[in-house]
């Protein structure tokens, strides 16, 4: 296991964000929720929104987030994208 959060954001054509995080919030298909550094399994469906990332470091960061999956298990996020997402502050 882990001991930092992990996320990747993939999209067919590229990984947009592949890093060590503090947290992530994602627009899930029953409501946003947040991921921390040892959360529970999980596996659930994204809708349209915002994907928000806050790193190591404490810069915070935004996606655009269209239809899609995530992933996570000990202490690793892979969110897989249907569209491409888009970096916006």
């Amino acid at each position: 296991m882990r001991d930092d959060l992990f996320l990747e954001i993939v999209t067919p054509d590229e990984i947009l964000y592949e890093a060590p995080v503090g947290l992530v919030e994602v627009p899930g298909a029953n409501g946003r929720f947040v991921l921390l550094r040892d959360h529970a399994a999980i596996v659930s469906t994204l809708t349209k929104g915002e994907i928000r990332v806050i790193g190591k470091t404490g810069v915070e960061e935004h996606f655009k987030c269209y239809e899609g999956v995530l992933e996570c298990h000990d202490n690793h996020v892979t969110i897989l994208m249907e569209r491409p997402t888009e970096k916006h502050n």
